[in-house]
């Protein structure tokens, strides 16, 4: 057998060991980097994945037309290494803290405590401080040291929340509206809403990123944006304009409203920061303030985040008896089912909505705990992108709207209700699913909305 010499021995050994080698690395990775550097599009940064039209006519419909997709890089060009994601921050470098005594906070300021911001809650008649802790002291031990203060006892981080959207989904299913396998699930009663024996009075409040009024799905839709002050890089729209077209979308658009005659006012509380979307604490009671200022009492919350005492004292103002008597509508998260509630759907007072796929099953990213109070579809669902056109969204965000809009027929009835008959007899409504009664999976069940309209 011939000798073949040893320059081509080694040209063998190298192409065999280029054909293996990506194999022994890909075994080899630490559980979890894939889906560290994978972009699973819950940033809501506009990008091709979540705003394509999802038609099979060819356009391509996306906000972010200049793009080049990886696919289309030019032949023989090398991608640079994808770095892993650097962690999202959870709380602002300050405090916030609610009626902060003059006296209080000249004893902070001779302390090195700096005052950020000072803005007045009006409709709820409190102030709002942001304070910078001095040089050397840390923003856990500036906390403690506020909360000293006779009047200083809820002061906490500026914490940040983001929106309850998970990843893309696949594309819905058609049928002959876009949502009504979803529709069906809860019985909604689309034809009977609006009608003199179930009238819709009832005005939403939309707390959540910016939203595109003149998106096509929107049309004639009653959407009034109140704008925030001192907002310094405004939001996307992707977030707040697919949950605006769950609630108000056009009737014969792609994706037909919950309640396209509804009255939606809209906050968007969000702003952008080296690539992360996210509402800090003030910005969240700020955006409150507004609509309770318009004397809205229905709140579409589709977000999620760490607990805190400001704003918890503002759901605690929002929903008292006394006072407005809100009823607030707020998503459960999908940080997994393993983590803590997330806020604001843990507060007492707020309904915290789960989501579940068309047969029924929790959606596996969302969150749990004894505080959840309904499920409702958000698996797959069709709701409008950012400037044209709809796609597949999945999260608790999206079955935010479906309890929402049940709530407001409910609140439109002529016998006036308080916010607690409201959350109750939503509640006795449900579908119980999974372990009899109330679980912390799907809390009292599914939303059920057969006997909403007589």
């Amino acid at each position: 057998m011939p000798r073949h010499p040893l320059s081509h021995r080694l040209g063998l050994w190298i192409m065999a060991f280029l054909c293996v080698a990506p194999l022994v690395v890909s075994e080899t990775l630490p559980a979890g980097w894939s889906a560290a550097w994978a972009d699973d599009d819950d940033d809501d940064d506009d990008d091709d994945d979540d705003d394509d039209d999802d038609d099979d006519d060819g356009r391509d419909d996306d906000d972010d037309d200049d793009a080049t997709p990886p696919s289309r890089r030019s032949p023989g060009a090398s991608a640079a290494p994808r770095q892993p994601a650097l962690p999202r921050p959870d709380f602002a470098p300050e405090l916030v803290v609610s009626d902060l005594s003059q006296a209080d906070l000249a004893l902070l300021a001779a302390e090195g405590f700096v005052l950020l911001e000072r803005k007045t809650i009006t409709t709820l008649a409190l102030t709002l401080d942001r304070l910078a802790a001095p040089p050397g002291l840390s923003l856990a031990a500036a906390r403690a040291r506020v909360r000293l203060l006779a009047s200083g006892a809820d002061a906490d981080f500026n914490h940040f929340y983001r929106s309850s959207q998970a990843e893309p989904a696949a594309r819905a299913t058609a049928c002959t509206h876009a949502n009504c396998a979803a529709w069906a699930a809860i019985g909604w009663p689309a034809d009977r809403i609006g009608t003199p024996s179930c009238p819709l009075t009832t005005r939403i409040g939309l707390i959540d990123t910016g939203i595109n009024p003149d998106h096509d799905i929107l049309a004639g839709a009653s959407v009034q944006l109140l704008p925030r002050a001192g907002d310094p890089l405004p939001s996307g729209a992707v977030h707040g304009t697919a949950i605006a077209s769950l609630l108000v979308g056009a009737p014969g658009s792609r994706v037909p409203g919950l309640l396209p005659g509804a009255e939606l006012l809209a906050v968007d509380v969000f702003s952008r920061s080296a690539g992360d979307e996210r509402a800090d604490v003030a910005a969240l009671v700020e955006g409150l303030d507004l609509l309770a200022a318009q004397e809205v009492r229905l709140f579409n919350l589709s977000l999620a985040g760490p607990p805190n005492s400001v704003l918890s004292r503002m759901l605690d103002r929002l929903t008292a008896p006394e006072g407005l008597d809100a009823v607030i509508v707020a998503a459960a998260g999908n940080a997994g089912p393993t983590a803590a509630p997330a806020w604001p759907a843990a507060h007492p007072q707020v309904i915290a909505v789960t989501a579940t796929d068309p047969r029924g099953r929790v959606y596996p990213g969302a969150q749990r705990g004894d505080h959840l109070a309904l499920a409702a579809p958000g698996v797959n669902l069709l709701a409008a992108t950012s400037v044209r056109g709809a796609r597949g969204k999945t999260g608790t965000s999206f079955a935010v709207p479906f309890v929402t809009a049940a709530a407001a027929v409910q609140m439109s009835r002529p016998a006036a209700q308080t916010g607690a008959q409201i959350r109750t007899s939503l509640a006795a409504a449900a579908r119980d699913l999974g372990a009899a009664g109330r679980d912390p999976i799907f809390g009292h069940g599914l939303l059920s909305a057969a006997a909403l309209c007589p």
